[in-house]
């Protein structure tokens, strides 16, 4: 068939140059497919031979660069290259039983697979880096901000901290969208499998894949192998967003907490007073753009039909592996940026005390102290705070609104009022003190430890399985 110049160009060629970036996993597809029909003895020893000399003479032959005239994809390609071998009375044979559309299928779950596993690293070595990060900051003093107003007082530890438990979560669904993509579409032919008695076992298990898809018309209409996976990095592009927006904000000369050194800053041309922690907007640069196009991957398959549809394609896929790179790229920044992030103790102090955000711990402590209630400190210390920290207000407000005399000495206020002391005292589980940010450091540590090795059991029974499949192509054909 003679395609049109235009849908060749823009279509068959431009996908035809990514297609090459998938053809090892043609290659193990091949290999896998060959030896399920030889061992359910649909295809004789020496045909299947035969057929396996073509295929590793093929195998290594450089791809040329543009499909040739009539030809349509990767799958015809080899297929024409494996008849030129061995003649197409025996390379026909190969494709006994299968489809292109279940080949894809696999074809595009294994890339998948790759990437996330790639993918998943990445992000391990970024919570590594938060949680030793944390380890050293145990005592960094910080201010935590809620609505853009200063709020309270903790430390850099405990800020981090939450970042990595959100991370962890991310990491838990990227190891579940591994697990929903691991399995295998091979055998399902083009929607209904085949007459012929073949094992879809054998494939899914030479393949790396845990079991094959239940139901031949889902392995080729379902759209969960990419819109899980994309759904889970555009949740952990989003968090991405949102830290280094806040390290933004605090690097801010307005408030001035978080400094970065000088191979993390850019100067102006211009203006000699300028350092711009320029790493944190490329960041947000990076996760945002991979954010779209992971929600693109979601949104393509809006109102589409429950069909074999090139939404299912190698198009969308090719936008997913692009993404996968930018978030990749996303992590390394986050790590960098973490890892050299410094905190201003004098700065945090001065902010601090200066817009009251320790003052909590003064309207408790008029509580235990006077056994007044909540309320009634909390207006005390509202009035306190607004009279820019007056002793003599605080002293008056007290003693009108809960009719007792203030004992406190302004030397004790001030010492409940410090920012180590605010730290000091929120000893209640989750919170900065700490004992409690080392417990939380040895649970994300432990969570971590949990998911690193089931996804390296995953890796693990994947390089166990192209192992096996080399090994039996190679000694059952006498290669």
């Amino acid at each position: 068939m003679n395609f049109s110049h235009l849908y060749k160009q823009i279509v068959l060629d431009s996908s035809f140059k990514n297609w090459k970036r998938l053809a090892k996993y043609f290659t193990q597809i091949n290999k896998a497919h060959l030896l399920m029909l030889t061992k359910r003895q649909i295809l004789s020893k020496e045909l299947s031979s035969q057929i396996a000399r073509g295929l590793k003479q093929i195998e290594n032959e450089k791809i040329q660069n543009k499909l040739p005239e009539q030809v349509e994809d990767l799958v015809m390609l080899i297929e024409k290259g494996l008849s030129e071998k061995i003649g197409i009375e025996n390379a026909g044979f190969l494709h006994l039983a299968r489809s292109r559309n279940d080949i894809d299928a696999t074809v595009f779950r294994m890339c998948v697979r790759d990437e996330l596993i790639d993918l998943s690293e990445h992000l391990i070595d970024l919570i590594d880096t938060v949680i030793e990060k944390a380890k050293t900051d145990l005592k960094t003093l910080v201010l935590l901000y809620t609505h853009g107003q200063p709020a309270q007082v903790s430390t850099l530890a405990h800020y981090l901290m939450a970042f990595v438990f959100d991370l962890l979560e991310d990491l838990n669904n990227l190891f579940a969208s591994l697990q929903l993509v691991n399995i295998c579409p091979m055998g399902a032919g083009a929607i209904t499998t085949t007459g012929f008695s073949i094992d879809r076992n054998i494939v899914s298990e030479y393949l790396g894949f845990s079991k094959p898809v239940e139901n031949s018309y889902r392995a080729i209409v379902t759209s969960h192998w990419i819109v899980h996976p994309s759904s889970s990095l555009k949740n952990l592009m989003n968090d991405l967003t949102r830290i280094v927006q806040d390290f933004i904000h605090k690097a801010s000369c307005e408030v001035g907490i978080f400094q970065f050194p000088d191979d993390l800053v850019q100067i102006s041309s211009i203006m000699p007073q300028k350092r711009n922690p320029v790493i944190l907007e490329h960041l947000r640069i990076r996760a945002n753009i991979a954010y779209g196009i992971f929600e693109s991957i979601e949104r393509v398959f809006v109102n589409t039909p429950y069909q074999d549809i090139n939404e299912n394609g190698d198009f969308v896929l090719f936008r997913f592996i692009e993404g996968v790179e930018i978030a990749e790229e996303s992590l390394k920044l986050a790590k960098e940026s973490i890892s050299k992030v410094s905190v201003d103790q004098e700065r945090v102090k001065e902010l601090a005390l200066k817009t009251g955000a320790t003052t909590t711990e003064l309207a408790d402590e008029l509580v235990r102290r006077f056994a007044v209630s909540f309320r009634q400190a909390h207006s005390v210390v509202s009035q306190y705070v607004r009279s820019n920290m007056n002793y003599e207000i605080l002293c008056e407000s007290f003693e009108r609104l809960c009719g007792q005399r203030m004992t406190l000495t302004q030397e004790e206020v001030n010492k409940i009022l410090s920012p180590e002391n605010f730290v000091k005292v929120r000893k209640v589980s989750g919170g900065p003190d700490e004992k409690r940010v080392l417990e939380m450091i040895q649970t994300a540590e432990e969570s971590k430890a949990l998911l690193c090795e089931k996804i390296k059991q995953s890796e693990k029974q994947i390089a166990e399985s192209f192992k096996a499949l080399e090994d039996h192509f190679r000694r059952y054909f006498e290669l």
